[in-house]
Formats: structure tokens, C-alpha cells, sequence
């Protein structure tokens, strides 16, 4: 949208990239000028399409050659900004994440903890000799309490 805004590759804004525009389309058609994939849909579905391509990495660098040495700083500084601004973003998002997955797996840890002891209990006792088995060592249930603190 930065090229929106300054008005690189819009041949309807007088300029360097107008004249450039008007040459291409005479001699030989559009050929590699920005957005000139974008011609059919219109600038502004073009504009949107084009942002889309930047936030899934794939930059297009060439609109840059047509801007002014003013606008080129421009343009890289937003560009930066845009990038850096994301990726803090992100980074933040897949923290965020990370942690509401381990707040989960806490809630949850001693009740896994008892069950995977109770299991090997249960594995245990199956492995046991059936004749050595009576109530008094093998109870029918387990009773476990816990203090409150």
C-alpha cells in the first residue's frame, strides 16, 4: 500500500512513472512495469492483492526503481517499520500462545501424574501371581487423600 500512497504505479499520477508507463504500453505493452499484472482487476483490488503478496513474503522490490531518491528513503523506512512491527507482532502471538498451552498443561498435571500412577498400579498387580493375591494386599480400591493448605 505504500506505493498507493505514493503513487508508484499508478499511471493516472503525473511523474517519472507516468511518462515510463505511456512508452512501455506504445512500444511493446506493459511489460515489467509494477503492477502491471494487476491491469484487469483495477488498481485498487490490484493495491490489496499486492499487499496480500507482502504479508505472505513475497516483496516486490522493482516499483521501487521508479520513485524519487526522497520517496525511495520513504518507502524503505515504511517498509522496515512494516516488517519490524510484524514480526513483534508475531512473535508476541506465538508467545501468547506458548503460554496458554502450559497454563493448560499445569492445570492438568497432577490429575496425569495420578492417573499414570494409578495405571501402573493396575499393571503391576496383573503381573502379580494370582495366588499370592488377597484383599489385605490388594485392595479392591485406593483411597487417597490430600491435606488442604
Amino acid at each position: 500500500m505504500v506505493f498507493a500512497v505514493l503513487g508508484a504505479g499508478n499511471q493516472n499520477v503525473p511523474g517519472e512513472f507516468k511518462e515510463e508507463y505511456e512508452a512501455a504500453v506504445e512500444e511493446d505493452g506493459l511489460g515489467d512495469l509494477p503492477n502491471s499484472e494487476y491491469q484487469k482487476i483495477g488498481l485498487f483490488f490490484g493495491y490489496i492483492f499486492s499487499t496480500l503478496r507482502v504479508s505472505i513474503g513475497d516483496f516486490d522490490f522493482g516499483g521501487a526503481n521508479y520513485l524519487s531518491p526522497e520517496e525511495n528513503m520513504l518507502y524503505w523506512f515504511i517498509w522496515l517499520i512494516v516488517v519490524i512491527v510484524t514480526c513483534i507482532i508475531f512473535l508476541n502471538f506465538i508467545i501468547a500462545e506458548a503460554s496458554a498451552s502450559y497454563e493448560k498443561v499445569k492445570e492438568n498435571l497432577d490429575a496425569m501424574i495420578n492417573k499414570e500412577k494409578a495405571s501402573l498400579i493396575a499393571e503391576a498387580e496383573t503381573m502379580f501371581f494370582s495366588s499370592k493375591k488377597d484383599n489385605l494386599k490388594f485392595p479392591k480400591y485406593i483411597v487417597i487423600r490430600k491435606a488442604e493448605i
